[in-house]
């Protein structure tokens, strides 16, 4: 059985959610095993990550590391900005 979860992030800014698409990409590249895998799309301000695992606690895992990466990319550019 897979059990599967989509991480919907509406940002708003496209410009945005390019910069976080690209810094996320390489994570989801190393995201494959037999036990999980994920995939990360951007349409205009939004980023849409879906994971697939053979467990609940793999689901929660992934999910936690990618609003993880996600929350410390958020930071970097933030911090550009000043």
């Amino acid at each position: 059985m897979t059990i599967k979860s989509n991480l919907k992030i509406e940002l708003g800014d496209p410009d945005l959610a390019e910069k976080l698409y690209r810094a996320i990409l390489p994570e989801v590249a190393t995201t494959k095993s037999k036990a999980s895998k994920a995939s990360i799309r951007r349409e205009g301000g939004t980023l849409t990550i879906e994971i697939e695992a053979a467990t609940i606690a793999g689901v929660r895992a992934l999910l936690n590391s990618y609003i993880r990466w996600i929350t410390t990319s958020l930071e970097v550019v933030n911090l550009k900005g000043d």
